[in-house]
């Protein structure tokens, strides 16, 4: 059950919020600018007891109260029209090292940390997170109870399977703690509430000493979907981890091939500077949506982890960005949905002239269910792919069309899961949320529209 953590001294005043708040009515967009929110409240708390202050004081801040990291998310997760917006930049602070009563090493990370910041600060003490993340400005709080992917090395391929305590704000304004040792199933359970039973202000994330990783590249083309299917189960027997980008419509993918290097917490002196010039090939394709940009090929080339952990600028509405949709199936249904994925974006394709620009594939090793009892990678021990379409303009309509059309076959045909964080045109039914994970107080619209 939850612990109760509110110190005295924090009891003094309940009232008092000394961070920033706004309420002019002003809108807020996502990354892609092509979804906003018009919060009648946008508040960036910079203490824990702000936090607490904010969800007691249901007139100063109208319900519902909805926490935000970077508003990196493609979908309408972060719209909270009326309510109160609670951005949690602020409250950023690597806090330090610990061992858990489990024997554990663990960092001790406030919620609003972005992951680039938590990597680097980690590499400087010859430590990391086994997940390697490419979306460098998401926040631990975020990620800790929503949806992430990655060809991880070894272990799961998700960043909240390696978080294991938190502190959080529940509906009351009381702060509480939740760890896997001591809570077991609440504990997991909350890290599939994407913030709906509670506000993230502090997580225990478990490290390890720092690895190295090698990366080939190489480029494939194929005669048929089905050989560009068996292309990359192969390719994936052949390293320790796979991310590629498929180009179904034109039969050909780029693949990143993924190997222990041992030992190292920085970039070997050898292979700079050719690991920078791939880091910023790679974070400058995935920042235009893989539109008009050659990724380098190098072979064998061996990097820090967390240099490969990215940051993108925020475009403006004239720029290619990369906009996507994502779904998760079993690997043993590679063939079947890279080859129906292909019939549907050449039909699309035919009827209107577009075509996504490609599809990423990650590959997720999944937990025991119990370590993830709903939503992504709840089936238990396994390994699931994501085949998810990606393109450089989220405000074009063809690619808006597309998506709507191929969740019918991803999600309704092909049994994929959908997230309601990185999965567009979503509708009720194609993702379900347990309704005991959400409190009023912080379900908005959008999410109460999944709950069963």
């Amino acid at each position: 059950m939850d612990h109760d953590r509110e110190p005295a001294h924090r009891k003094a005043d309940p009232r008092l919020f000394h961070g920033l708040i706004e309420a002019e009515g002003r809108s807020y967009s996502n990354w892609g600018l092509h979804r906003t929110t018009r919060p009648a409240v946008y508040a960036e708390p910079s203490t824990y007891a702000d936090v607490q202050a904010l969800v007691r004081d249901t007139s100063r801040f109208p319900t519902p109260v909805h926490p935000v990291g970077s508003l990196l998310s493609v979908s309408s997760t972060f719209v909270n029209d009326g309510g109160t917006l609670v951005c949690l930049r602020k409250l950023d602070e690597v806090i330090g090292l610990e061992r858990d009563p489990l024997g554990r090493d663990v960092v001790r990370v406030q919620g609003g940390c972005r992951l680039k910041k938590l990597n680097m600060w980690l590499q400087a003490r010859g430590l990391e997170v086994p997940f390697q993340a490419e979306i460098g400005e998401a926040s631990v709080g975020s990620v800790a109870a929503g949806d992430t992917k990655d060809s991880s090395l070894d272990g799961p391929g998700y960043f909240s399977a390696h978080v294991v305590g938190l502190t959080y704000v529940d509906e009351t304004g009381a702060l509480r703690t939740l760890t896997d040792h001591a809570d077991g199933a609440a504990f997991h359970e909350f890290k599939c509430s994407f913030g709906l039973a509670g506000i993230i202000v502090e997580c225990l994330v478990e490290v390890r000493p720092a690895t190295l990783c090698r990366s080939s590249i190489s480029i494939g083309a194929y005669a048929t979907p089905e050989e560009l299917a068996r292309a990359l189960l192969a390719k994936r027997s052949e390293c320790d981890a796979l991310l590629a980008v498929a180009f179904p419509h034109r039969l050909v993918s780029l693949f990143d091939q993924r190997t222990e290097a041992g030992a190292g917490a920085a970039t070997p002196a050898a292979s700079q500077p050719e690991c920078e010039t791939f880091r910023l090939a790679k974070r400058l394709a995935i920042q235009h949506g893989f539109d008009g940009v050659d990724v380098p090929q190098p072979e064998g080339i061996v990097c820090s982890r967390a240099d490969l952990v990215n940051e993108y600028w925020r475009p403006t509405t004239d720029e290619r960005r990369l906009d996507f949709q994502y779904y998760e199936h079993d690997i043993t249904e590679v063939e079947r949905v890279v080859s129906e994925s292909y019939a549907f974006t050449k039909s699309f394709q035919e009827r209107t002239g577009f075509a996504p620009s490609g599809f990423a594939t990650y590959f997720v090793t999944r937990l025991p269910r119990e370590k993830k009892p709903f939503g992504l990678y709840s089936d238990g021990p396994g390994v699931s792919f994501s085949f998810d379409p990606l393109t450089s303009n989220p405000a074009h309509p063809a690619w808006q069309d597309f998506s709507r059309e191929y969740n019918e076959l991803a999600i309704r045909r092909l049994g994929g899961r959908a997230s309601p964080i990185q999965t567009q045109w979503l509708k009720s039914g194609d993702v379900t949320i347990p309704r005991r994970l959400a409190r009023e107080r912080f379900t908005t619209p959008y999410y109460a529209q999944f709950l069963d």
